[in-house]
Formats: C-alpha cells, structure tokens, sequence
C-alpha cells in the first residue's frame, strides 16, 4: 500500500513541474480553444427561440431535411451542418402600389398583408423559395392580385364596391399564396386615392344623388299627404250627402221637441212657453 502511495506522489510531483515548465503553452492553447468555442458556438449550438421553427440542411447527406423541424430550445448540430431559423408567428406588412382601372386610370391602393408560416410546409417553403420569401412571393403575388382586381372596375364603381373588392383580393391572395407554402390570413385595403377630377365627379354625382332622392321622397310624402286629404273630403262629401238626405222635416221637428223636454227637466231652469206657430217650437227662459 506504501509503495502505491509513493507512486502516485511521484507521478504527482512531476506533473506539477511539468505544468509549471509548459504553462505558457497550456494558456495558449486553453484561450485558442475558448476563442474556437466562441467562434464556432453558433454553428454546432443552435438556440431556438419562442416563436421560431427550424429547417436544417445537410452538407454531408440529402440537403434540406424534409421530413423534420426543429422546435424551440437548444439543438447540437455538426459544424458544417446549418440550421436556418423562421419566425412562425403571424406577421404583417404594409405596402402601397399604383394599379389601372379598367378604363385606364390610375388609381393609388394602401393595402397591408397578415400571412404566417406553419411546419408542416415550413421545410419545403426553404427547400423551394427560401428565407427571403417575403420579397420572392409574398409582395409580387399580392402586387398581382391587387392589379387584376382593380382592373376590372370602373372608378365611380370603386367606392361602392371596397367590401367586395377587399374580399377578393384576400380570397385570391390567400390561394396563391397557399400554393407556395405560406399562410395568408387578410389583406386589409386600408386606402384607396383616386385622380382628383374623378374624385370629385364622383362625389358630385353622389350629391346630387342625394338630393334626388330627398326630392323623391318630399314627393312621395306630398303625394301620400293630398291622397289622404282627397280621402278624407270625400267621406265628408258622402256623409254629408247622407245626414241630408235623412234630415227631413218631421224628424228635424221631433229632434227639437226632444230637447225641449231634456231642457225643460234641468232642475235649475224656469220654463216659459211662447208660441212659434202651428209648426214652431216652444221657447224656455229663466231660471231659479
């Protein structure tokens, strides 16, 4: 056991002495390795942070990596592998263009885009466009789109047509976009400028729409009016046609005979009679 002891001791010794000897070659070599491992730490040491995916590609191999993405954390990888990293939350970009109307006018479109990639495409979307897919498709297919569209209107027909033209530019938008492995969510028309003069020509047009149609319904409600009039003067005409065909003179004298009696029974009146002739009527004065 004693003879161990001293051999390790010994061994011990002459390590020590040898690090003292060599220790200007050990720092040396220690720092060039940490300046390595600095160096080299994002090619074999991959962090992927929330929000992100990654597609790797292989030097060594068949390329891109189709069938695997890599989710979020820290992934060891060989130094001439590389991982490319893609933001897969949604997104958004705003971007303005000139576009012709039908009849050849230039009309000046504000418009934005909310896309967002997914996985399971993600890999393929590198393999066939690529990082800089916003630039290759995302703003030319959407450029496009927003052309035919607005190439199929007239411009007086334009501002009465935002919500329709607005969904067919996402609905286009979003096939086209889909076929390259990207998901749109909308394409938000956020202005729309016409040439001033027709511009204006059009908000004319709208005034004096306007006030045709509060013309048309001062009209309609005058016309309403004198119906209602006429309707009514002609039940006056027809009842009063019919009180005096009815109001002959035997029942006009009973009518006065009748309320004669109701006056005479009123307990605070004093009846005096005075002939009015054969065929008149007494008259009653006075009271208590």
């Amino acid at each position: 056991m004693k003879v161990i002891l001293e051999w390790f001791a010994t061994r011990y010794r002459n390590f020590k002495a040898t690090v003292r000897r060599q220790a200007v070659y050990i720092i040396l070599v220690l720092f060039l390795f940490s300046i390595a491992g600095v160096y080299f730490y994002g090619t074999f040491i991959i962090s992927i942070h929330s929000g992100e995916l990654g597609v790797l590609w292989r030097r060594l191999g068949a390329g891109t990596v189709i069938d695997t993405v890599y989710g979020e954390g820290i992934h060891i990888i060989l130094p001439f592998n590389k991982m490319y990293i893609y933001n897969v939350r949604k997104q958004q970009f705003s971007d303005n263009i000139d576009a012709l109307t039908v009849d050849g006018l230039t009309v000046h479109v504000q418009y934005s885009v909310r896309y967002f990639l997914t996985g399971d495409t993600l890999p393929l979307l590198h393999q066939r466009v690529g990082p800089d897919f916003v630039s290759v498709v995302v703003r030319p297919e959407i450029r496009s789109v927003i052309r035919s569209v607005f190439g199929q209107y007239k411009p007086e027909d334009i501002y009465t047509a935002q919500r329709a033209i607005q969904e067919r530019v996402s609905e286009m938008s979003k096939v086209r976009l889909e076929a390259r492995f990207i998901s749109l969510d909308e394409v938000p028309i956020e202005g729309i400028t016409l040439p001033t003069r027709i511009s204006e020509a059009i908000e004319n047009k709208m005034a004096f729409q306007q006030t045709e149609g509060e013309y048309i319904y001062r009209i309609a409600i005058a016309q309403k009016e004198a119906e209602r009039k006429r309707i009514e003067s002609a039940g006056l005409k027809i009842y009063n046609d019919t009180l005096a065909q009815s109001l002959t003179p035997e029942l006009l004298h009973w009518y006065g005979i009748q309320a004669s009696l109701e006056l005479a029974k009123s307990p605070n009146s004093k009846t005096i009679v005075i002939g009015a002739g054969s065929g008149g009527l007494p008259l009653i004065l006075g009271k208590e």
